[in-house]
């Protein structure tokens, strides 16, 4: 059974304030949300799962971290270190400078990883991190993300454009990227902002739209100024949490159970979301059904293409299946851009008394982020 990514997770959520340094020894808080046995400010920390991916996130314009409580808190009930700087708050807030505070957020969670003397030593899976924002946060996520190679997986909320351009730093974002947006939000209009990043960034990137959803739906509180939308603030949120832990279930921990939720039916079929993606992976079965007689072994084949920017390698899944199934090669080799290799999946049918229909699903997985799937069906009917 899948899980109901929008409801909480096995740990509660703790909340405390760190200090964080700069390279130039200048400091800034930061609110840093973590596994708790119990929900709520300087509980104690549950490290029963550790080590945890962490996921670095940004506030959008005059907004502090604490109006995306409800948010930070479900990630971390999900075994994720969230940490958001208050940094940014100004009234002229610099957006490089910010995002760069929130690159060093994900340093400080580094150098406590790595110091014996503190709570978090050993604790942070460093290899894991991912990065989020609402607004102005989420067009410096996308700065952060173009400029630093650690960060694996990117999912905004209403991004912003920013100065420097978020726009124009999208075809640098080398990492599964999601922009979640609302259709109804009037503060950052998707066609001002959300879906040109999309249009200007690469495969495998997503835009979902929430229906009805609006720029402050994304926080727990509006203040004066804010929008308003047609979708309740409430629904809003568990869509958002939803999305949002699902990707990062799936980019961060390579929990391929998630799937359905960021590229599949869960997210295709609900009536509250619309979906634009490009994953940069196809496959296409040449026949998707083949027959046989008799007892023997049939061969499908299916063409891969590498519609993405990288040189890439796969593995072959196969599930569903009721008969003896295989892939040939189970790994690809590396294939280039536009790269259109022939894959084979090959069913030993056995002697069955009755007509039988066999189906199976069969899924390339990137081996470059761990997350990326096309998917297809072949099916061998016994007559």
């Amino acid at each position: 059974m899948q899980p109901d990514y929008a409801a909480p997770g096995s740990y509660r959520a703790g909340r405390r304030r760190v200090t964080v340094r700069r390279p130039n020894n200048t400091t800034f808080n930061a609110q840093l949300y973590y596994p708790a046995t119990a929900t709520g400010d300087n509980t104690p920390y549950d490290g029963s799962g550790a080590p945890y991916p962490a996921v670095s996130f940004g506030h959008g314009f005059l907004q502090p971290p604490e109006r995306y409580r409800s948010i930070l808190e479900h990630l971390a009930t999900w075994g994720y270190f969230v940490i958001a700087t208050e940094s940014g708050l100004e009234l002229f807030p610099n957006h490089r400078t910010y995002s760069e505070d929130m690159r060093h957020c994900l340093t400080y969670l580094e150098q406590q990883n790595a110091d014996s003397a503190s709570s978090l030593f050993g604790q942070v899976d460093t290899a894991k991190f991912g990065i989020s924002g609402h607004s102005m946060g989420g067009g410096a996520s996308i700065l952060a993300s173009a400029a630093d190679s650690r960060i694996r997986a990117v999912a905004n909320l209403a991004a912003a454009e920013t100065n420097p351009s978020a726009i124009q730093a999208s075809p640098n974002v080398t990492v599964p990227h999601s922009l979640i947006s609302g259709s109804a939000d009037t503060i950052t209009p998707l066609s001002s902002n959300g879906l040109r990043m999309y249009n200007a960034g690469f495969a495998p990137k997503l835009l979902p739209v929430i229906q009805g959803g609006w720029h402050c739906g994304f926080q727990d509180i509006s203040i004066i100024g804010c929008d308003s939308g047609p979708l309740p603030r409430t629904t809003q949120l568990q869509l958002t949490r939803r999305l949002l832990t699902a990707f990062f279930e799936l980019y961060l921990r390579n929990d391929l159970t998630a799937w359905d939720w960021v590229w599949g039916d869960g997210v295709l079929k609900d009536p509250l979301i619309q979906l634009t993606a490009e994953s940069g992976v196809l496959l296409e079965p040449d026949f998707t059904t083949r027959y046989a007689t008799t007892p023997r072994i049939v061969e499908h084949r299916l063409l891969l293409r590498n519609q993405s920017r990288y040189a890439q390698q796969y593995a072959i899944l196969i599930d569903g299946n009721q008969w003896q199934t295989e892939a040939r090669p189970a790994t690809t080799p590396v294939i280039a851009p536009n790269g259109s290799p022939q894959v084979a999946i090959v069913v030993r049918v056995p002697r069955v008394r009755r007509p039988t229909v066999e189906i199976a699903r069969v899924r390339v997985l990137s081996l470059r982020d761990g997350g990326t799937l096309a998917t297809a069906y072949v099916r061998t009917i016994y007559s």
